[in-house]
């Protein structure tokens, strides 16, 4: 059997040769443990060449950034799948495919109707099965708030494509949880049913995994000793690793000797461990309290497997000194003053004129750390969608889109989000974060 040379090689080698064997397959994992990473590698060329070997047959590897959806609704879905297509076929599908294809697409985004949308994309797909002469892999990432909206008759339809053309279409999904969580639902419907038995946690990267990605940054300043302290902080963790290898290229003459003090302290591998945080369940995050407070008790059985399967544990050992450290700060809890808002870096809560408030989602939570850390100052939407979303979406965010989470974030953190105190907006400008209530 040919070995996978791609990240967590382990992991990419089983769904290659599931994908091969014809079965649909689905990850999971908390944000930046690699999905994306994976998910990617698995669109390359070398990828194809291994499920060729495996399988005896060749396939279209088609990534699809489910992110870069306009919106969470099944014609947002079947726009962003053709387009991905589009992007992926243009220097391989023949001419009269593509231009059918494409009007397919313009089709599905001019639809007025769920049904002429879903039509447009059946067609679009049983051409793509009918004519390109190799199986078709959709390799389906970021796909959970997609997923979660999905109604039944879309999910219904997935399922029947796959069921007509069999080994010609197979699905590859990567989510934070499994599909069954993501719908709170107690048996998996029609669609989540072809991954019941082909869905894989992610795993952490192991020592030589994680110096290839290292090596692959090719980040200034990164000498072995260096490279010894990223492992060790990071545990395996790709976010933190990623994150303390910038810190570590980043430090001055001056700063040498001091790596490791300097890397607990540093805003970049704590928003990381604050990440982590923000994504577990209450109960999730009381086990890990529980497990910090008193390491000798344990926990039962049944909650250290569940913890081991996100990843956070490593041999029955919090996976990261790095984020055991993080977890003791929060154990012990912040300062909070008793007016404005208050966000703690370190354990990821966020104070309301004292009262701590709900969980913020990811987005929620980089637009507040980012306006916190320009209080009192106008922020735009340029910085904005390039902090908060990235720059590759500079094209994809549009002003209702910045607006909605604005407007998100606001309804939790302002008592009366009509007349917002601190959260306020400058028409034609941006928003700011003031330090001081407005009404005071």
């Amino acid at each position: 059997m040919p070995q996978a040379d791609l990240p967590f090689s382990s992991l990419a080698q089983q769904l290659l040769a599931d994908l091969a064997a014809d079965h649909c397959v689905a990850i999971t994992g908390l944000s930046n443990t690699g999905k994306s990473t994976l998910m990617r590698a698995l669109a390359s060329p070398e990828a194809e060449k291994i499920y060729g070997a495996l399988g005896d047959k060749s396939a279209y590897m088609i990534y699809v950034d489910c992110n870069r959806a306009v919106a969470n609704s099944a014609q947002a879905f079947y726009e962003i799948v053709l387009r991905s297509a589009l992007e992926s076929l243009v220097d391989h599908a023949p001419s009269e495919l593509a231009s059918s294809i494409h009007s397919y697409y313009q089709s599905v985004t001019e639809s007025e109707s769920a049904f002429s949308a879903s039509l447009s994309f059946n067609l679009a797909l049983t051409e793509l099965c009918e004519q390109l002469g190799d199986n078709l892999c959709l390799l389906l990432d970021e796909f959970d708030e997609i997923y979660a909206s999905l109604d039944e008759r879309a999910l219904l339809n997935l399922r029947a494509l796959r069921d007509r053309f069999g080994s010609q279409l197979v699905f590859a999904t990567a989510t934070v949880r499994s599909l069954l969580e993501l719908r709170g639902q107690a048996f998996a419907d029609e669609f989540a049913e072809m991954f019941s038995h082909s869905t894989y946690p992610m795993s952490l990267l192991d020592d030589a995994e994680a110096l290839n990605l290292l090596h692959a940054l090719d980040l200034p300043s990164m000498n072995k000793e260096a490279e010894k302290i990223c492992l060790r902080l990071a545990g395996g963790h790709l976010g933190l690793l990623i994150a303390i290898a910038q810190v570590l290229s980043g430090l001055t003459k001056d700063q040498k000797g001091d790596e490791e003090h300097i890397v607990y302290h540093e805003p970049q591998p704590r928003a990381e461990c604050l990440k982590i945080w923000s994504q577990l369940t209450v109960e999730e995050q009381n086990s890990l309290i529980t497990l910090t407070l008193n390491p000798q008790a344990g926990l039962p059985e049944r909650q250290m497997d569940h913890l081991e399967r996100l990843s956070l544990l490593r041999q029955d050992r919090l996976f990261s000194p790095l984020f055991a450290d993080f977890l003791n700060r929060k154990a012990h809890g912040p300062d909070v003053k008793t007016q404005g808002v208050y966000l703690d870096l370190d354990s990821g809560d966020v104070w309301v004129d004292g009262i701590r408030i709900p969980v913020l989602t990811d987005l929620e939570f980089r637009l507040l750390a980012l306006l916190f850390d320009r209080r009192d100052k106008l922020t735009d939407k340029y910085h904005i969608v390039t902090s908060v979303w990235g720059e590759e979406y500079l094209g994809e965010v549009d002003d209702a889109r910045v607006e909605k989470l604005v407007s998100r974030l606001r309804s939790k953190i302002e008592s009366d989000p009509a007349n917002p105190r601190y959260l306020i907006t400058r028409r034609g400008r941006g928003y700011k974060l003031l330090s001081v209530p407005r009404f005071n």
